[in-house]
């Protein structure tokens, strides 16, 4: 593994733009401004076109970020043409800098500011991608603990939709799980208005096949009513409650577009999931990239069973969820 210390590019810059700002000199502040205008940088005929840099990685953290980086000899270089170009201007310290040890990715010879976006742009990628690993594992050791202390209630919730038309809900079911007992309570509900529409051509029809309890035929509001039920007990025990879910996105959306109204702490309702009692949100698709440390196309709910060798059977049916609820 190539290393090399440096200093990144957007110290350098910020840096160096902080000391030429602070001498309150408008001569100072148009100095740096032309320097560093990439394009007049990485000019034809300018001293640092070519000016050799990398892509690294931070080596001083854990999770170390990535960035442009020019090394120490290269750093003096800059600093000496910076004082050539304007002699009357007063130069910033290279002591305001602070050397890192890079993990070396890639080197390159930067002659234009195209270039020179372009590996910033692969730093920031990287910096996203590292960011949302960090976080789902973040988010992996929250579900563990809220698992482990046995206090809340975790509530996944499914909603089957009718393949050819998004708008209409045909099932909706939820698996509350109440980690202080250790007990499940499921609920399978088909709306009664949309019995003669099933699925098959693009999603499995199960609508029938609910494993843990008895289908009940009602309308949409009766569903609602006792989803809502459900997560006021939860949250005049607990406080809140945990849901729990495989990219929960679509369900959440169905819900608010259908204008159901979330249990706030405060006694009060939202349309808004993000504003409820809830407590944490817990997405299996994103605890489980980040277990394989990978973030890039979480596979589906059944794929995800089956590599972690998890019975599961009939899962287009919406009161099923407790096969991952458990896990």
């Amino acid at each position: 593994m190539e290393t090399e210390r440096g200093v990144s590019w957007s110290q350098v810059y910020d840096t160096w733009r902080n000391h030429f700002y602070s001498l309150n000199d408008d001569r100072a502040k148009s100095a740096f401004n032309t320097f560093f205008d990439l394009q007049v940088f990485f000019s034809e005929k300018a001293p640092t076109l070519g000016m050799p840099l990398s892509l690294g990685r931070c080596m001083s953290e854990k999770d170390g970020h990535y960035d442009v980086v020019m090394g120490l000899h290269i750093c003096e270089q800059l600093h000496d043409f910076l004082e050539k170009r304007f002699p009357d201007v007063p130069s910033p310290n290279l002591s305001c800098l602070t050397p890192e040890t890079y993990k070396v990715l890639d080197r390159f010879e930067c002659i234009s500011a195209s270039m020179f976006n372009k590996y910033q742009t692969k730093a920031k990628k990287k910096n996203k991608a590292q960011t949302k690993i960090r976080d789902a594992k973040a988010l992996k050791d929250l579900g563990h603990k809220l698992v482990h202390d046995k206090r809340n209630v975790f509530i996944s919730i499914d909603i089957e939709a009718y393949e050819m038309d998004h708008s209409i809900l045909l099932e909706i079911g939820w698996s509350m799980y109440d980690a202080r007992t250790d007990k499940f309570l499921d609920q399978h509900y088909a709306i009664d208005s949309y019995k003669h529409l099933t699925n098959g051509k693009f999603v499995d029809d199960q609508k029938m096949r609910f494993a843990f309890g008895t289908t009940v035929w009602c309308s949409l509001k009766q569903a609602f009513k006792e989803l809502r039920k459900d997560l006021d007990w939860a949250v005049e025990r607990d406080g809140g409650f945990i849901l729990v879910g495989h990219g929960l996105d679509s369900d959440i959306k169905y819900l608010k577009e259908r204008k159901f109204l979330w249990p706030t702490a405060y006694k009060s309702e939202t349309l808004e999931v993000e504003e409820s009692a809830k407590i944490t949100i817990l997405n299996t698709d994103i605890i489980y990239g980040a277990s394989i440390n990978d973030m890039h196309n979480p596979p589906s709910l059944g794929r995800t069973l089956n590599i972690l060798n998890i019975e599961n059977w009939n899962l287009h049916n919406a009161g099923k969820k407790r096969l991952y609820t458990r896990k």
